[in-house]
């Protein structure tokens, strides 16, 4: 399991965070112990990462959801710089899979 940050910064103390699994689904959660609040499925297409995107509490679910596009730019073992369909820069930092932590009051994962 991978965990990469969402930001400008390399900081995996606080903040927003997608959380990639290696079974194709990434979650965007709230580091350090925030509760997911969309959930998506993954593909690595070499030169794109391709994604769709549900935010919490899944209203048009029953709808197919539209496949969207993170053309890479950069890529290396500790940061991944890409590009959004509407041109935005995101750019993913390696963070250790301690950087999440389970909410208070549940034991763990």
């Amino acid at each position: 399991m991978s965990r990469q940050r969402l930001g400008e910064t390399a900081s995996c103390e606080s903040g927003p965070a997608w959380v990639f699994f290696a079974d194709g689904y990434y979650a965007e959660v709230q580091l350090p112990d925030g509760a997911p609040a969309a959930l998506r499925i993954w593909r690595d297409e070499g030169d794109a990462i391709a994604y769709t995107h549900a935010h919490m509490p899944f209203a048009g679910h029953e709808r197919p959801m539209r496949v969207r596009h993170l053309t890479i730019e950069e890529r290396s073992s500790e940061r991944l710089v890409t590009r959004n369909y509407r041109g935005v820069a995101r750019i993913f930092h390696r963070c250790p899979a301690t950087s999440l932590k389970a909410p208070k009051g549940q034991s763990g994962h």
